[in-house]
């Protein structure tokens, strides 16, 4: 698998970044509400991203980001289909009001706020004029990336007995988490409404993200909830390139790395095991013999072959 720097596919990162708002936008505002975001995330399928099936009466919809085929496709469960493609020389502006024809091609139409969220630009999509590149193998790249990712996060968290998040799409942030939860309260400290509803319990993020103009490598991370203040340099983190970022809290490795070991899967899995280990330890998780006692299955095992 090829390992992107964020540098070499700028202009359709952003793209993406952008447009996956533009999903999860139509998602947050049709949805009930969940814990934590939970009801705005996007989740990977064969294709690409998708919203699911969004609630709307007898014309209730999906939306999805289909990579491999570079498009996006509204469809609603009375049969009507509308999308429009990616194109080189398109602008954020010229994307939206695509956006917004096809949801009323399928009789969907949505209003969303049209500010990107936890992004460094503010600039609405219908005001975002700049022509960007689209670069189809990049993009096919990307999604390779995050599948290899989230198999291996839902490798990791399925066995888990807590409340969790399995492998999704955080479009505001635009990385591929899941996160585990104790089950204690833990009231965020500030007054932000995103931050309120996304820390309000004692957890544990594992995700793995593209990067960014400040850090060009795609990386993996372990962020803890409440945050940790204590320097975790010298804890043993796993495997050996992992590394503890003092500045942001949070436990590192490059998808580079990972991809270096001989068994990528079987580092990648080490470094979470081990951070886990590590967190609920320094942050007095309560009952974690419990959460992680295995399950009495186990994937092709000979008891679900006898069941009949």
């Amino acid at each position: 698998m090829n390992v992107l720097k964020y540098s070499e596919w700028k202009d359709t990162a952003l793209t993406l970044h952008l447009i996956s708002q533009m999903l999860g936008k139509a998602k947050l505002t049709r949805m009930e509400p969940q814990p934590e975001w939970n009801h705005t995330l996007l989740q990977l399928n064969a294709d690409g991203f998708t919203t699911g099936l969004i609630p709307n009466g007898e014309k209730s919809f999906s939306i999805s980001l289909m990579i491999k085929e570079g498009k996006v496709v509204a469809s609603g469960i009375d049969g009507r289909t509308s999308g429009f493609s990616f194109e080189t020389g398109k602008s954020i502006s010229e994307y939206y009001a695509l956006f917004n024809r096809m949801l009323n091609d399928v009789m969907c139409e949505t209003e969303i706020c049209t500010v990107p969220m936890e992004m460094n630009t503010r600039t609405p999509f219908e005001d975002d004029k700049v022509k960007r590149e689209y670069d189809t193998q990049c993009a096919l790249t990307f999604f390779q990336m995050s599948t290899f990712a989230h198999n291996a996060l839902l490798k990791f968290v399925s066995a888990y007995r807590g409340k969790k998040i399995l492998p999704s799409f955080f479009w505001g942030t635009f990385d591929i988490s899941a996160v585990l939860f104790s089950g204690k309260e833990a009231p965020f400290p500030g007054n932000g409404v995103i931050e309120k509803t996304a820390f309000d319990e004692q957890m544990i993020e594992f995700g793995f993200w593209p990067g960014d103009d400040t850090i060009d490598e795609p990386s993996f991370f372990i962020l803890p909830y409440p945050f940790v203040t204590k320097d975790l340099s010298n804890t043993n983190i796993k495997p050996d390139k992992a590394f503890y970022s003092k500045e942001k809290s949070e436990y590192f490795i490059t998808l580079r790395d990972v991809m270096n070991y001989e068994d990528p899967e079987a580092a990648l899995l080490a470094f979470f095991k081990s951070g886990f280990e590590i967190l609920t330890k320094e942050e007095h998780w309560d009952n974690v013999e419990w959460l992680v006692k295995p399950l009495l299955i186990t994937k092709g095992s000979e008891a679900l072959k006898k069941q009949k």
